[in-house]
């Protein structure tokens, strides 16, 4: 009696790969954003360092070095304020 092997496609879902693109997952609406906000920390900070600078009278970095966490501090900003919202229309 002969065996017949047959051979197939596997069909475990996790050994497929997908081909998956960053521009399919990020709005562009998004990415400018927060390329708008990078660019506003960056101008910002040497605004600040230039003005520190003349104040000071030698260089060093203070409290100027903050704007260059502009997109973080927008991030979390805006999501601990939707969270609020959403709690309060929930709540309410």
């Amino acid at each position: 009696m002969q065996m017949k092997i047959e051979r197939r496609q596997p069909s475990n879902i996790f050994r497929k790969k997908r081909k998956w693109r960053l521009r399919d997952h990020l709005p562009i609406r998004t990415v400018a954003k927060y390329a708008a906000l990078t660019i506003a920390g960056v101008l910002l900070f040497r605004a600040g360092q230039a003005h520190a600078l003349v104040q000071r009278g030698y260089e060093a970095l203070g409290g100027e070095v903050f704007a260059l966490f502009l997109p973080g501090f927008y991030w979390m900003v805006s999501r601990v304020v939707r969270d609020m919202l959403e709690m309060k229309k929930g709540g309410a």
